[in-house]
């Protein structure tokens, strides 16, 4: 594995002009807004989870612990992300919803930029843009763009920079870079322990490899069984789920997303130790219960894009099939291109005709509510109204000024308002 270092090849390209990976992060950073916009415009959104951090990041922005009425607790009592906070002074000046939409398309589109600079760098302009591009449209990161928003977009372009440095052999900067994903979530610190030990393979690195790996553990350890269980009161509640999911390592959902991880790099990635990179988090994910996290429809998978797609690079100048890059390239395209418009994530679905249809009726009622009051409100309209008001979802107990509800739901005693479509609104 000392070969993972040795990455400088065909690097004339060195000095080439960075307006290609920078063009292809512009395209991808407005592309990806214009997506996630459009969904939460159409209701495609929900409180689980669009709701949940922006109630978090409202905390923050107003110098406050990031509590969720959602969830019902401070949210780094269910995962460690501070790094959340970065995004309070934005959202002071822009208070929705739409702010962290957006703040989620730059973070991903950001992430195209290494890809496509290191890809250009070490195979040349025609195979390194296409690369770039395959990157973009990769369906781990569409997932991720059509479930609302999550803490690990900000994982996705640290990890990127990280593993660019680290193709340039500058270990220490690609340290530094990575440390931050221990802000980002608890099981992240996991993924800087592997690269700290890719790094100690080299007897000229070793220490530097095995610190990073014992701070990296330690990191996660701290995270899960001190400040999570300190900020929620309990212990980490994902210990519930972990371990009993692995009766059968040869379930079909499983095969399956290892299959689909692997697809984007015509499973060419293998031949990389960068690979190794993705074990902590698919091993957590396929040790749980949950099915959820098997399944490849979600944001988990966004963070392991830049992983696959540096192991792809890494793999292609290993093996020196330059003379194959117009093919390769061909079926690049052709796999991305296939795996994203089969997820139900695709950029290119039809919008749901029915979301779109409530999507009048709603505004009506919602403005009907006034600032500052709390509601009880379905779970894919309470992103639309967390920005203003003090928001927690039907069913949860609490008390609320307002409910906001489906007809086919048992109305609540209180003052009818307004009905509109499918929607009534009661004033408790």
């Amino acid at each position: 594995m000392a070969a993972v270092l040795n990455t400088r090849i065909d690097s004339r390209s060195d000095t080439l002009s960075p307006r290609i990976p920078a063009g292809l992060a512009i395209v991808f950073s407005v592309a990806y807004a214009a997506f996630s916009l459009r969904r939460h415009a159409n209701f495609q959104t929900s409180g689980f989870d669009l709701g949940i951090f922006e109630q978090a990041v409202r905390g923050y922005a107003h110098g406050e612990l990031p509590v969720s009425d959602i969830l019902g607790h401070n949210l780094l009592g269910e995962h460690f992300s501070p790094i959340l906070a970065i995004l309070a002074p934005f959202y002071r000046l822009f208070p929705s919803a739409e702010t962290l939409l957006i703040a989620q398309a730059l973070l991903l589109g950001l992430s195209v930029f290494p890809v496509t600079r290191t890809a250009i760098r070490l195979l040349g302009p025609m195979l390194g843009t296409t690369i770039g591009f395959c990157y973009g449209i990769s369906w781990g990161l569409h997932s991720a763009l059509a479930f609302d928003f999550h803490e690990v977009a900000f994982a996705v372009p640290i990890t990127a920079f990280a593993l660019d440095a680290y193709l340039r052999g500058k270990l220490g900067q690609a340290v530094a870079i990575a440390a931050s994903l221990v802000l980002v979530k608890e099981d992240l610190g996991l993924t800087v322990a592997m690269l700290g030990l890719l790094i100690a393979v080299k007897p000229a690195t070793r220490r530097l490899g095995l610190i990073t790996a014992a701070c990296g553990l330690t990191a996660t350890l701290v995270s899960i069984f001190v400040l999570i269980p300190h900020f929620r009161g309990t212990s980490y509640r994902f210990f519930e789920a972990a371990g009993s999911g692995t009766g059968d390592w040869f379930d079909s959902d499983k095969i399956v997303l290892v299959l689909l991880v692997l697809a984007p790099s015509l499973f060419l990635a293998l031949r990389s130790p960068l690979l190794l990179l993705v074990l902590p988090t698919l091993a957590w994910r396929l040790l749980s219960s949950n099915l959820f996290y098997w399944q490849p429809d979600f944001h988990y998978d966004a963070v392991l894009m830049p992983i696959v797609f540096f192991a792809l690079v890494h793999s292609l100048t290993l093996l020196r099939l330059r003379r194959f890059s117009t093919a390769i390239a061909a079926a690049l395209v052709i796999a991305g291109t296939v795996l994203t418009t089969s997820t139900r994530s695709s950029v290119v679905e039809n919008t749901d005709a029915n979301r779109a249809a409530i999507a009048e009726p709603a505004r009506r009622l919602l403005q009907l509510i006034p600032d500052g009051a709390s509601v009880a409100i379905e779970n894919d309209l309470a992103p639309q109204l967390t920005s203003r008001a003090d928001v927690h979802l039907v069913g949860s107990g609490r008390p609320a000024e307002w409910t906001l509800v489906y007809r086919h739901r048992t109305v609540p005693l209180g003052q009818f308002i307004a009905s509109a479509g499918p929607f009534v609104l009661i004033r408790n």
